[in-house]
């Protein structure tokens, strides 16, 4: 019977403090293995499993960061902590880049913190470092989910994006974080551009809870779902702050106190009047108010998302290429799953613990023969269907594992077409409506989900129900 006891890889040249270290670990039911520098560590590295690498910042042979940095190269996905005397806000910055933790050595009651709720989960995939790190993230707004920052850095950029975090571990999504941070702290205008379910929205929230604006508003907009009246009469007037008002977005956005992040989704179903009233607010800083009664500032930052390329459309004469412009200071740009394979085994274990929680279920693992299905499948709706995919496996799940019989139709082999016609011939329009029936199923009748796994607007699903009553 294999071990399964966590094994945790301690890598520090102060031989005392490493042995002390070490026989705390076991004491709380860690198998900790030791490395005085970092060609020991990466020798272990090579030869056994390692579950967490908890690496000293000043080493002999070479820095902690680039110890970390190799781990990863010879175990992907490897969960890191840097472990400090000599910490400063750089390090911290460049720590959490290599999605690792970060703790100073003075602080150690933080550190030992996160080791015994390492501990009391019994399970090492919680692990969740204090950083960007790591796609859609919603569960971690619970306070049990996650995990304390130590040190008084706690108002800084690794507490403000604390509830969304990006999921993986490939280069793409490390490049991505990467850019996500410097777009943070520039504060302009920005095109987040990617396939449906790729986490346009979570990009752009993450942005703002890095940015001077986070103790502000953050609002989505689906551009497709309003009308131009809406958009400009009541998302860009100021609201009175004594009035009661039904508004749907809340505190809007125009108000002068709100310095907040407004998300445009859609940017390009924008019609061209709406797009000249953004292209003045963005030049002016102002929005005028209805009714021709004047104009109020407007200090918001705005970030759009598409998944056409607006340049491309700009030269089709689809889109208003002074907006482009000021929109387009950086663009953005996530990759969909199928580029990303090998981020969907912790994808997957991160949603699973999510739903596994928020329908108490005991279910713990998904089985080989999924992940083999999933990493031979391309997920035309990307990270989001596979979160409805996992959601719907574990509701189904009668034990503790996923098994492909609990996984939609389209994973079962025996659903296939084979490459020859059948011997009766299926209508198209009868093809199309038993497929987005079974979307639906799959989404359990929600209809916004379903046009998003369709890669289609609400309207454009609700007319197809129409046609196919």
């Amino acid at each position: 019977m294999a071990d399964t006891t966590p094994k945790i890889l301690l890598v520090d040249d102060e031989e005392k403090f490493l042995n002390s270290i070490a026989k705390r670990m076991k004491l709380l039911g860690f198998d900790p293995v030791k490395a005085s520098n970092g060609g020991e560590a990466i020798a272990l590295a090579k030869s056994c499993r390692i579950d967490l690498a908890i690496v000293d910042l000043k080493m002999p042979d070479m820095d902690g960061l680039v110890i970390i940095t190799k781990l990863k190269e010879i175990q992907p996905g490897l969960r890191s902590v840097l472990l400090t005397g000599y910490g400063n806000e750089k390090i911290r910055q460049a720590t959490e880049a290599l999605d690792a933790a970060y703790f100073a050595k003075d602080e150690m009651e933080g550190f030992w913190n996160f080791i015994k709720r390492l501990n009391m989960e019994g399970n090492l995939i919680v692990i969740r470092p204090p950083t960007l790190s790591g796609s859609f993230d919603p569960a971690a707004d619970s306070r049990e989910d996650r995990v304390p920052e130590p040190s008084r850095t706690e108002e800084n950029n690794s507490v403000a994006a604390e509830g969304y975090r990006m999921i993986g571990e490939t280069l793409a999504i490390q490049e991505l974080r990467k850019n996500i941070e410097r777009l943070a702290a520039l504060d302009c205008t920005a095109i987040i551009r990617g396939e449906t379910g790729t986490g346009k929205e979570l990009t752009a929230r993450i942005i703002h809870n890095l940015s001077r604006r986070k103790h502000s508003r953050f609002i989505a907009i689906n551009c497709g779902c309003f009308t131009n009246d809406l958009l400009i009469e009541e998302l860009f007037r100021p609201g009175d702050a004594n009035v009661s008002s039904p508004d749907p977005f809340g505190e809007r956005l125009g108000q002068p106190e709100s310095n907040g992040t407004i998300l445009l989704d859609q940017i390009e179903a924008m019609s061209a009047k709406m797009q000249l009233a953004m292209l003045k607010i963005i030049d002016s800083n102002k929005a005028s108010q209805p009714h021709g009664s004047g104009d109020f500032p407007f200090d918001v930052r705005i970030l759009v998302a598409s998944r056409y390329s607006l340049g491309q459309l700009v030269k089709e004469g689809k889109f208003r290429e002074e907006l482009y412009y000021r929109l387009n200071v950086i663009e953005l740009s996530i990759p969909p799953l199928k580029e990303r394979k090998d981020d969907i085994p912790p994808l997957c274990r991160f949603f699973l613990n999510k739903f596994a929680k928020e329908f108490k279920k005991t279910v713990e693992c998904v089985s080989d023969e999924v992940i083999s299905l999933f990493m031979n499948y391309d997920f035309p709706g990307n990270v989001r269907e596979l979160e409805h995919i996992i959601e719907r496996a574990v509701i189904l799940a009668d034990g503790k594992k996923i098994e492909p019989r609990h996984l939609p139709g389209r994973f079962n082999k025996a659903d296939v077409p084979s490459a020859e016609l059948p011997k009766e011939i299926i209508p198209l329009d009868e093809m199309e409506r038993h497929y987005i029936l079974k979307v639906l199923e799959t989404t359990r009748g929600n209809k916004s989900k379903t046009a998003e796994l369709l890669g289609i607007s609400r309207s454009a699903l609700w007319r197809k129900l129409k046609q196919f009553k």
